[in-house]
């Protein structure tokens, strides 16, 4: 009725049927938008510029000059805060000029460039980024940027080199074990060696395999690693890609020489925006291979500029500030310079060992591989890293918080123009690790079906990946994913009776063999379990990144056994010598481990031990030079398999469960996992079960 009554009023009927013509309030045509046409000719170097590019900032207008260095172009004058024109070289600073009335009555425009030294400059010291709290003076990148400094602060990047886990793996130790007693009873070793971050000597526990230790021979033998007496030469190349900043010569450098803003801000603005260049090809990743740092070299007369003129890389063309010095790359638009560190291929680093060549013909293992994974994707680099992991700020004007906001006339050189909304992008870079996001809850999707088969319950779960375009779990090897599958009739869980069960590196707290004594498990307690999996004797063919996926391992050579639940029995009671009493005698199998009870967990509980349970699981699995699986990658002298789901990839598996129940729920849940169980619990490391995505029937 409504829709009639709307109709009628548009078509205008006269009661006798004739059609009356509404009358028309006549309109002021659109003006148009008054410009002016400039005769452009820029130099560089006192030579004729050859392809410049030439903006008018504050909108999209774009020309370049040709092969004398001159362009005609028709700037727009009806346009909020200055009128300016900008030239872009790749060779030189940004550099043009506000158009005076003088430049518009004479129709032409000088602008010249100059190339800036393409010579690293050791001396120069990393410019301070600021804080939230800490933006006083333009010598701080917070003075202008702070929302970006906002979301910097928050980000992994800005904790890449104080973050305690990576202290921990480097110099050996469990910074979580701060008094003698605890160190010692954990089988630790109480010695003075050095504060993170700083030249202060300190009492730590030592504990584990760490960088040092492990890839310097005789070192914390009788003096920690890290103290101020030892010199390790092996540092594993972690400061290149976690403490960027350290002042001086780059490349090599040892974790511990980050102190100061090195330590304490990790990656930050001046870091990555000295990058000048990546090279995709070097071997190496960070500031000592792959991304090119130049810091600038040129003196100043300035002292609000510094002691150099300054030079900052960055994506846009048409900055004019002269404290930014800039420089337009596309590294910065199109994720390049995202490879320049998360794409790591590792040669053997521990002392003595060799890879296998016939596995590894290069030489190198692939620890993170997270750029290649996108490049061999089905999205390629059509939709680069910063699309996810930068998103458009709907609230940027520009780049600056000065001249965003209803600013008027003042939008120019100092404070910027304003940019088409979504061109500024957050500074967030939002990971598994981030709250606001919750990227986990989108790169995946469970489908669950089930079906009764000869009174049991069949259940085929498949884990999809379905929006990154990289594997997952990616970068850091120690990530894995975890798929656990229950069935329940009402508040009663239903037995499993057989199945696809998560793998060993799902967690556990003890493990045996078929030819070990299944008893006997020293430190158990009463309520944990003892599961059971046999071994089919085949191999998972699944597809995996490299050759666990181009044809050039077997499924043998993949390295998952196909294992099938057997069984599990409650452990009752536990004698002296760690001899347990169970609540029923245990299956035969091929394999057993000492684990958490079934029942899937809440999100944010203490993670518990997986292996064994009706699931799967999906991880980069590194194996140290005895056979130990799941290290570190600084200890890796093999991958021992690759099950990560590929882009737009998925796994299946399959799980049966006890029947009879009038209306089961069989539900499945897919967990993300920071690092192993067994080795958060050696160093003390906060480890709680993050839920991906879920699914029932």
């Amino acid at each position: 009725m409504i829709l009639l009554i709307l109709l009628g009023c548009a078509g205008g009927s006269s009661p006798g049927g004739d059609t009356a013509t509404a009358p028309t309030t006549p309109t002021e045509p659109t003006p148009e938008p008054s410009t002016a046409v400039l005769r452009v000719q820029v130099t560089l170097d006192d030579q004729p510029g050859e392809g410049v590019l030439l903006t008018q900032p504050g909108t999209t207008l774009q020309w370049t000059t040709d092969s004398s260095g001159g362009a005609e172009v028709e700037v727009l004058l009806d346009l909020d805060g200055d009128i300016a024109l900008a030239a872009s070289h790749p060779e030189a600073r940004i550099a043009g000029e506000t158009i005076s009335d003088s430049i518009l009555e004479a129709g032409e425009l000088e602008i010249a460039l100059s190339r800036f030294l393409t010579t690293d400059n050791p001396a120069y010291v990393f410019q301070d980024p600021g804080t939230p709290t800490r933006s006083d003076t333009t010598d701080q990148c917070s003075h202008c940027h702070l929302s970006l400094t906002e979301d910097w602060y928050d980000s992994a990047h800005r904790s890449s080199a104080s973050n305690p886990q990576l202290q921990d793996l480097y110099a050996g130790v469990a910074g979580a074990l701060t008094e003698e007693d605890a160190c010692l009873r954990a089988g630790g070793r109480w010695q003075e060696g050095r504060q993170p971050g700083t030249e202060e000597a300190a009492w730590r526990c030592y504990l584990g395999e760490g960088v040092l230790p492990s890839l310097n021979e005789g070192c914390g033998e009788e003096l920690p690693c890290d103290s101020a007496e030892a010199s390790p030469e092996q540092t594993g190349a972690c400061a290149d890609c976690h403490a960027p900043g350290i002042d001086g010569e780059l490349g090599g450098r040892d974790l511990l020489e980050a102190t100061g803003i090195a330590y304490d801000l990790g990656v930050h603005c001046d870091t990555c925006h000295k990058v000048e260049s990546v090279e995709l090809s070097a071997s190496e990743p960070g500031v000592a291979g792959r991304l090119r740092v130049l810091r600038p070299l040129e003196e100043t007369a300035s002292k609000a500029l510094g002691p150099y003129l300054p030079l900052t890389f960055g994506p846009y063309p048409d900055v004019l500030n002269p404290r930014m010095g800039s420089v337009q790359r596309d590294h910065f638009a199109n994720g390049t310079v995202c490879a320049g560190c998360h794409q790591y291929d590792q040669p053997v680093l521990v002392p003595g060992e060799e890879l296998d060549a016939a596995r590894w013909p290069e030489g190198r293992l692939p620890v993170h591989s997270t750029w290649e994974e996108l490049v061999q994707g089905p999205l390629g680099t059509e939709i680069p890293c910063n699309s996810c992991h930068m998103p458009p700020d709907a609230e940027a004007g520009n780049s600056a918080d000065l001249g965003t906001h209803d600013a008027g006339e003042s939008v120019g050189i100092a404070t910027g123009w304003y940019r088409p909304a979504g061109s500024v992008r957050r500074h967030a870079w939002f990971g598994p690790r981030s709250e606001e996001q919750r990227m986990l809850g989108l790169a995946a999707w469970i489908d669950l079906q089930v079906e009764t088969v000869e009174d049991e319950l069949v259940a085929r779960a498949t884990v999809h990946n379905s929006g990154p375009a990289h594997a997952i779990p990616t970068g850091e090897p120690l990530r894995s994913l975890i798929l656990l599958v229950e069935a329940r009739c009402g508040e009663e869980l239903l037995s499993p009776t057989g199945g696809d069960v998560v793998p060993d590196f799902g967690g556990a707290f003890d493990q045996k063999e078929a030819d070990e004594d299944w008893e006997l498990w020293p430190g158990a307690e009463p309520g944990q379990r003892i599961r059971v999996a046999r071994r089919s004797g085949e191999w998972r063919d699944y597809t995996g990144f490299g050759p666990f996926g181009d044809g050039s391992f077997s499924a043998e050579e993949k390295g998952l056994p196909v294992e099938q639940w057997a069984g599990e029995a409650e452990i009752l009671a536990v004698d002296s010598a760690g001899r347990v009493q169970l609540d029923r005698p245990l299956p035969e199998g091929e394999r057993a481990w000492r684990v958490s009870a079934l029942g899937l967990p809440a999100e944010g509980e203490a993670a518990r031990a997986w292996a064994g349970a009706p699931g799967m699981a999906f991880a980069r699995l590194m194996v140290g030079p005895q056979g130990e699986r799941n290290v570190p990658h600084f200890m890796a002298v093999d991958i021992a398999s690759d099950n990560r789901i590929l882009p737009g990839q998925a796994s299946s598996s399959e799980h049966r469960f006890e029947g009879g129940c009038e209306a089961p729920e069989v539900r499945a849940m897919l967990l993300h996992r920071a690092f192993p169980l067994e080795l958060a619990a050696e160093r003390g490391w906060p480890l709680s079960e993050s839920v991906m995505a879920e699914a029932s029937r």
